[in-house]
C-alpha cells in the first residue's frame, strides 16, 4: 500500500474510531482475516495473559518482571511454545498456522526466521480464538501455552 493510501486509510479509520462505527470495507471472518492482523491481536492477548500470571507470583520489582516477560513474549519463547502446541490442535487450527508462517512480514535479528514464523502462527492462532470468540478453547490452548512456557523457563533457567 503506497503512503498516500495508508495515510487516507488512518485518517478514516480515526473518523470511525471517534464515531463508534465500522469502516465501509467488506467484512471478513476471522478465519479468513490476514494473518498479520489475527497475529497483532493474538500478539496483545498472550502478553497480556502472561502478565497476569508473572504479576500473580507477587515479584516485588518491575524489572524483573519486565525481563521475564519480554524473554516469554519472545520470538524464541513463542516458537518453543508453538512446537509444543502441535499435537493439541485441530486440523482446522494446523491449516491457520501454516498460512500465518507463511504469512510476509520483517524477521528481527533476535531471531532465525523459522523461530520468528512460528511465533507468527501462535500469535494468529490465539488473535483467531480471540476474534472468532471461542472463549473455551482459547482458554484450553491458554492453558498449553502456560505449561509450555513453564517448560522452556525450566529447560533453560532450572
Amino acid at each position: 500500500m503506497k503512503f498516500q493510501q495508508v495515510q487516507a486509510l488512518k485518517h478514516k479509520a480515526y473518523a470511525a474510531f471517534v464515531e463508534n462505527r465500522q469502516l465501509d470495507v467488506p467484512q471478513v471472518l476471522p478465519y479468513h482475516m490476514d494473518a498479520i492482523t489475527l497475529a497483532f491481536v493474538g500478539d496483545a492477548y498472550y502478553a497480556l495473559f502472561l502478565r497476569r500470571r508473572l504479576t500473580a507470583l507477587g515479584i516485588p520489582a518491575v524489572q524483573v518482571l519486565h525481563a521475564l516477560a519480554a524473554e516469554f513474549v519472545s520470538a524464541k519463547c513463542q516458537s518453543f511454545v508453538y512446537t509444543c502446541l502441535q499435537s493439541f490442535l485441530t486440523e482446522a487450527e494446523k491449516s491457520l498456522c501454516r498460512r500465518s508462517r507463511n504469512a510476509y512480514s520483517q524477521v528481527p535479528k533476535s531471531a532465525s526466521a523459522a523461530e520468528y514464523h512460528n511465533s507468527t502462527a501462535l500469535e494468529a492462532l490465539i488473535g483467531y480464538l480471540v476474534l472468532d470468540g471461542q472463549e473455551a478453547r482459547l482458554q484450553a490452548v491458554m492453558q498449553h501455552v502456560l505449561a509450555a512456557v513453564r517448560a522452556y523457563c525450566q529447560k533453560k533457567h532450572i
